[in-house]
């Protein structure tokens, strides 16, 4: 759930017009991998005007300095439309400031990407940014007020995308059993954002990466769903219509890392789709859904017995509308013996009888 708290003192709204959100101070799911460096190279001033000092993919530089109001700038080139862009900026020699790096196309004036805080403590971290197109982009990297500077080193990676799981969209949805309970796990790291919830149906949007599964219901199955991201903030839904998106159920009730908690029952037969996704925008890592779907177990039919003797297997609501007398659960014709049931004699005999 959105907990939103608009808590604005004077003296914090003053504040933060010149340093970053204190809550950026906050340790970091953060990593980077990469790897032996294709090669290690000192910051080469003046890079203070785009284009900067040139690199290439695979490279880190390093010492770097920003001094204070200044600005340092670096060209790379992408071999390839569609090549993943990881740009990292982290302290050196452990140096701790605010730094910002903004990514540009090729004209220097184009902002393609920016970031502040998501690597280590202040540094920025740019992550798997999609190149649009193969050819020259720009690095900025500036502190985060005017008077923010230090040492630091960066980094540039290209790597080929990696393809998102099986189930990213509805059309490749895979299967949970009918009548099963289960736990299953994964991660969306590489998933695509292909959903987001109907209006109403969580009470948010959910712009985050997206799998999803399906199961084949009837009217009356109990769903139970439980879904769980420790590190982002979940958000999930279930549907039988992933184009026009009608609303099953929906939930995004609580905080990241807390579990999220459907339970529904089937209002007719049909395929549901159970759509795993999370409130920020691209955001989504190692998850995991617990799932138990309970399916009533039917009515049989059993002997209906008739005032005429005859017996028919009838379920036990049909066999009273007929105006029979159902044996009950597990009886057959075989083995009940049904009764005549005399008519009531209107002789005048009997008519005499019954009145003296």
């Amino acid at each position: 759930m959105r907990l939103v708290f608009v808590l604005c003192l004077m003296a914090l709204c003053m504040s933060s017009a010149a340093m970053a959100d204190p809550a950026n101070l906050e340790p970091k799911d953060w990593s980077f991998v990469h790897g032996e460096p294709r090669e290690i190279i000192p910051e080469q001033e003046p890079n203070d005007e785009c284009p900067g000092q040139r690199l290439s993919c695979g490279d880190v530089i390093e010492p770097a300095f920003l001094d204070p109001g200044n600005l340092d700038w670096y060209q790379f080139e992408v071999a390839a439309a569609g090549t993943w862009v990881t740009i990292g900026v982290e302290g050196y020699q452990g140096s701790s400031w605010d730094a910002y790096l903004e990514l540009y196309s090729d004209d220097c004036v184009t902002l393609l990407a920016s970031d502040d805080d998501s690597g280590p403590g202040l540094f920025p971290l740019i992550v798997n940014y999609v190149a649009p197109y193969a050819g020259l982009y720009n690095v900025k990297v500036r502190g985060f007020g005017g008077s923010s500077s230090g040492a630091y080193r960066m980094y540039v990676n290209c790597t080929d995308p990696i393809p998102p799981p099986e189930n990213d969209t509805c059309d490749t949805a895979l299967p949970i059993d009918r009548c099963t309970t289960g736990s299953l796990n994964g991660d969306v790291t590489y998933a695509t954002n292909d959903y987001s919830p109907p209006s109403g149906c969580t009470g948010y949007s959910a712009n985050g990466k997206d799998v999803v599964y399906y199961v084949d219901l009837l009217a009356g199955d109990q769903v139970s769903l439980v879904y769980t991201q420790l590190l982002y903030d979940t958000s999930f839904y279930v549907v039988t219509d992933c184009v026009n998106m009608d609303c099953v159920a929906g939930a995004d009730d609580t905080l990241t890392g807390e579990p999220e908690v459907i339970n529904f029952v089937a209002a007719s037969d049909g395929r549901y789709y159970i759509i795993l996704d999370a409130y920020g925008t691209d955001t989504g890592g190692a998850w995991t859904l617990d799932y138990s779907i309970d399916c009533p177990t039917p009515p049989t039919e059993e002997a209906c017995c008739f005032d005429d003797g005859t017996c028919q297997m009838l379920l036990a609501n049909r066999c009273t509308e007929a105006g029979g007398e159902p044996m009950g659960e597990g009886t057959t014709c075989d083995t009940v013996n049904c009764e005549i049931v005399p008519a009531n004699q209107t002789t005048w005999g009997q008519i005499k009888s019954d009145y003296r």
